[in-house]
């Protein structure tokens, strides 16, 4: 028996439904338990609630992030979901968005050249990261700039030359023989700033040029959380499997936008992994634990080593010290060395001694061999 609705009944009914195929209403079903999946996943990898909302409403996402959510349900489609994987940016904003939230005021180089122009993406995300560091904490000096480096200088060399307090982040700029070093703590900035310019540094053996930046690296709060929690710019794969290579890991974190592995060291069973950034080695360690690849082992964090110590003396190239010219001065014959038994030494010293006489000198008490002057 078919019930014939009220004209205006349909009229209410179209305001608050909407009219789709059931294949299109089976694809955002699967859509949803996947995005469903995906979350429990991270979350259950260790990844904070705080940090997904960060990560998928940004920065200023309201205290119900579920009513956000609700309406994005609302307002997207299924196309739009599927055109825009979780992993990729597909707009300028999105990305500025993510810089912001991530912390990063250091973008890719630009085309033309290594000058950041007034509209490009590192001026914005700068901007942005000011303005809310401006509100927290505004007289943090955290970022130093580093001029001078040779052209073969890798993160590797800077890491190594960068020595009084942990790294927050650290770009590399080539093409401008530069690099921006950014600490957690603005004292450790201040130590290294004042080493460098009293004992000098010296980056891949050679002089650097050491100052404050203009632009200063912001340091978000729930990063900063992290990193009092024991979170650095080092990871720790404890107890790894013999299938983990170096170069499976380092494909496995490519995809991590400005994600410097520096380096990847296996010692004692355990994996260490060096990058550039502490906030995108959080993301990294939360991808690692929602792959099946690294299913069972304990990932973490260790200590960095630039927060050990500076060095008294510049770590600049040794020079080898000459040793003094060995001179015999206790021989005073040039021919001491012809002598086999050592006799006639007395007698040559004489006729040494002698302008225009003949000199001659004893060879196995014999042969004499003899130098006559002729006067002209």
């Amino acid at each position: 028996m078919i019930q014939t609705l009220p004209q205006n009944s349909i009229s209410l009914l179209s305001a608050d439904y909407v009219t789709i195929l059931k294949s299109e209403y089976q694809q955002l079903l699967q859509a949803s338990n996947h995005l469903k999946k995906l979350k429990d996943s991270l979350l259950g990898g260790g990844l904070s609630q705080e940090t997904l909302d960060i990560l998928v409403y940004g920065a200023d996402f309201p205290s119900q992030p579920s009513e956000v959510a609700g309406e994005l349900h609302e307002q997207k489609t299924f196309d739009e979901l599927e055109n825009h994987p979780v992993t990729q940016f597909k707009s300028s904003n999105d990305r500025e968005n993510a810089a912001h939230e991530m912390g990063e005021i250091y973008e890719e180089d630009t085309e033309d050249d290594g000058i950041v122009s007034p509209n490009s993406d590192e001026k914005d995300d700068y901007d942005e990261s000011r303005s809310a560091d401006s509100v927290s904490s505004p007289a943090a000096q955290r970022t130093v700039f580093i001029r001078g480096l040779s052209e073969r200088a890798t993160h590797q060399d800077v890491v190594d030359a960068v020595r009084g307090g942990a790294l927050l982040h650290l770009y590399l700029r080539p093409r401008d023989h530069a690099a921006y070093v950014s600490f957690v703590e603005p004292a450790a900035a201040v130590e290294f700033l004042q080493h460098a310019k009293t004992h000098g540094c010296h980056v891949a053996g050679k002089r650097v040029e050491v100052s404050w930046n203009d632009r200063q690296f912001y340091l978000p709060p729930y990063v900063g959380s992290k990193i009092r929690n024991g979170a650095t710019r080092n990871l720790v794969i404890y107890n790894v499997n013999a299938n983990i290579t170096e170069s499976l890991i380092r494909t496995d974190l490519e995809h991590i936008h400005n994600l410097i592995v520096i380096t990847v060291k296996f010692k004692q069973g355990n994996a260490y992994i060096s990058t550039n950034s502490v906030h995108n080695t959080l993301f990294a360690r939360s991808c690692m634990m929602s792959r099946g690849t690294y299913k069972g082992m304990r990932i973490g964090f260790y200590p960095d080593e630039c927060a050990g110590l500076p060095s008294k003396l510049p770590a600049g190239p040794k020079r080898e010290v000459q040793p003094p010219s060995k001179m015999s001065l206790s021989a005073s014959n040039r021919f001491q060395l012809l002598s086999l038994d050592g006799s006639g030494d007395d007698d040559v010293e004489n006729h040494e001694s002698l302008p225009g006489a003949l000199s001659s000198q004893c060879l196995n008490g014999g042969i004499n061999l003899v130098e006559s002057r002729v006067s002209a």
